[in-house]
């Protein structure tokens, strides 16, 4: 597969979205990060304004492309299933419309398209945030950790500071917040965009492990699209499957299983649809094997997450058992309960107590006049 080749010189910040748009449904991230953060400095430029409307669509895509570099540069195996929903489908559609209006552009994107496609059931990479890697001397003495340094060809070592550089998913996160702002002022017309927005910070959050945040974020995008999208939407049932994983991440195992349930539910009706309006035709029939094929990775899931709870809850009872007190404990309460339990008195009447202290008082006393009268205990003077 291709990079899609991004000019130095380039100063167009339309090229350059498209270039990055394209670079990112190819997973090239380098570059599409590399195209959509200079056409977001170009925009600013012009415009003076970091929240003009021309920029959404910039940040958007220059925060999913981080996230997606950031993924890839911590080479995590993942969980998200990355399918061809209708949210790539609009990536792809426009890409196809930019072509059509940049000379340059276009040629980039035939090259990239002559060299391979993205396949539509790729998946997506899970994983924790990328840090930059720092070297710590020592001379056996307690020292602060110093900023990583790298070697020039001469082999002088020059001081970076690593750590006052953003990592991917923190940027990522500033441009999203940048992109929501500037939807939520489009009213309705930017709600689509908006709940995109807010399910890829969600991401961030959870490549973070701010699994709250995440959660938060992903269930509001969610709930936008469920008013956007009909009940057999793959981009619903996607984000069902994003925000099953941030529950489960956070061990809330109950909303994980319903949550990877409501994606199965979105993708059985998805199947169901196409199975009645598809006639046989061969692009249907692919697409309703595509989502069978997705279909067990889902099922396992959710038998995973009732296993953990099962198990959990077994380690639970076991440790509750070992900590009651036994009958062979010395001096240690009988575990039993009579049968006559239920009349036994509550523990704030001591009256029974009373009485047997009054009870072993007499047998003392009693004792002792036996002891005073038997001659056999008389002392000989």
């Amino acid at each position: 597969m291709a990079d899609v080749v991004v000019s130095s010189d380039n100063t167009n910040p339309k090229e350059l979205l498209g270039q990055g748009i394209r670079a990112y449904v190819l997973q090239d991230y380098t570059s599409a990060v590399a195209a959509l953060s200079k056409a977001s400095e170009l925009l600013v430029a012009e415009h003076g304004d970091d929240l003009h409307d021309s920029l959404a669509d910039v940040y958007l895509y220059y925060g999913k492309a981080l996230l997606g570099l950031s993924r890839e540069d911590s080479e995590a195996l993942g969980d998200a299933v990355r399918n061809k929903d209708e949210s790539d489908e609009e990536d792809e559609e426009e890409v196809e419309n930019r072509e059509t209006e940049g000379g340059d552009e276009k040629e980039v994107t035939e090259n990239a398209e002559a060299n391979g496609t993205v396949s539509s059931s790729e998946e997506k990479k899970e994983g924790s945030s990328s840090e930059a890697d720092t070297n710590v001397e020592s001379n056996g003495d307690e020292k602060d950790c110093e900023p990583s340094a790298s070697t020039s060809a001469d082999g002088v070592e020059e001081n970076a500071d690593a750590e006052d550089e953003p990592t991917d998913l923190q940027v990522a996160w500033e441009v999203l917040e940048l992109a929501k702002t500037i939807y939520k002022k489009r009213g309705e017309d930017g709600k689509k965009n908006l709940a995109e927005t807010l399910v890829i910070l969600g991401e961030v959050s959870l490549e973070s492990e701010n699994f709250e945040s995440a959660i938060n974020d992903i269930k509001e995008g969610l709930r936008m699209q469920k008013e956007l999208f009909p009940d057999d939407s793959r981009t619903v049932a996607e984000t069902f499957y994003k925000l099953g994983v941030a529950y489960s991440t956070d061990t809330q195992i109950d909303e994980a299983v319903e949550s990877f349930q409501s994606s199965l539910r979105y993708l059985q009706n998805r199947i169901n649809n196409l199975e009645k309006a598809g006639d046989g035709k061969d692009e249907v029939a692919e697409e309703i094997e595509e989502i069978k094929g997705l279909v067990p990775d889902i099922e396992e899931k959710i038998a995973d997450m009732k296993s953990y709870k099962d198990e959990t809850m077994k380690q639970i009872m076991s440790a509750v058992a070992e900590s009651k007190p036994t009958s062979s404990a010395a001096g240690g309460p009988s575990s039993s309960v009579s049968a006559d339990s239920s009349t036994s008195k509550p523990a704030s009447d001591i009256s029974h107590l009373v009485k047997r202290k009054r009870k072993l008082d007499e047998i003392a006393e009693e004792s002792e006049k036996d002891v005073e009268a038997s001659p056999a205990k008389k002392v000989p003077s």
